[in-house]
């Protein structure tokens, strides 16, 4: 099962916060538009059955978080 989420703002590396048992990792793009705002493009593998309610992905600076759930 896979998650695609677009985040504007924030740092570019996004990590698991309480990372779910058997998520495979992060990835990510981000592009930056000439007016200087940023776009990232994170994807997410996730193993089939129940996440933890608390697990996230937040970026580094943790500016912009979003439930780790797909």
């Amino acid at each position: 099962m896979v998650k695609l989420v677009i985040a504007e703002g924030g740092s570019p590396d996004f990590e698991y916060v309480n990372r779910p048992s058997g998520a495979g990792p992060v990835h990510q793009a981000s592009v930056r538009f000439p007016s200087g705002r940023t776009v990232t493009f994170v994807t997410l593998d996730f193993p089939y059955g129940p996440i933890d309610d608390e697990s996230r992905v937040c970026s580094a600076d943790r500016t912009v978080c979003f439930p780790a759930q797909p």
